[in-house]
């Protein structure tokens, strides 16, 4: 198995915590917390190399959930 199958599991895992949290708490205050502590667990797992990979990943599953990322 690969570095990123291994990712690719990371975020199957992390995208059905999304669904799960959304569908028990959809407040977004409650949400963010959450979800920065797992998507960072998983950004960091990439290093480097897949990075950039991983963070348009986290982007694109977010989008698929209709979830806006609040601005810095």
């Amino acid at each position: 198995m690969s570095h990123q199958d291994d990712l690719q599991g990371m975020l199957g895992r992390l995208d059905a915590e999304v669904a799960s949290g959304l569908r028990d708490n959809p407040d977004p205050d409650a949400f963010w917390p959450t979800f920065a502590a797992l998507s960072n667990a998983v950004l960091e797992a990439a290093g480097p190399d897949d990075f950039d990979w991983v963070s348009g990943e986290i982007a694109a599953m977010l989008a698929r959930h209709g979830i806006p990322v609040p601005e810095a």
